[in-house]
């Protein structure tokens, strides 16, 4: 296994400015919501594998971002750097996350993606 076997594929950010793996969200370990049953999008307990918008596939809303961009599959909103969004500010997050691109996803739950930058949507920038 590699390190990015153990690397969150999104953060989900909480009302109370803490910030979840999708190892607990997607999971359904630790929302009410999901009633500890998995997110029936996700991959083995984890957010979906992002994947490129196309324009051509059924599925693509603008909603989500622009042909050719990085989108989670499980996605409905893309709502620009998590730096723009203004909960930011009362819920005091991390400065390593606020120019990652911001997602609503079908659940409901904003999330990030690590490496996953507003200003590079086309490409996941991943540290070594």
């Amino acid at each position: 296994m590699t390190n990015s076997d153990f690397s969150p594929r999104a953060l989900f950010i909480s009302s109370d400015g803490m910030l979840y793996s999708d190892s607990l969200i997607c999971s359904g370990l630790l929302p009410a919501k999901l009633g500890n049953k998995p997110c029936p999008f996700a991959e083995g307990r984890h957010m979906p594998k992002l994947r490129r918008l196309d324009p051509t596939d059924p599925q693509y809303d603008p909603a989500q971002g622009k042909p050719g961009e990085l989108c989670p599959p499980c996605a409905v909103l893309h709502a620009g750097a998590l730096d723009d969004w203004e909960e930011h500010e009362k819920l005091h997050l991390p400065e390593e996350v606020l120019p990652l691109r911001l997602f609503q996803c079908r659940q409901a739950f904003w999330l990030v993606v690590p490496g996953l930058y507003n200003d590079d949507p086309t490409r996941l920038i991943l540290p070594q």
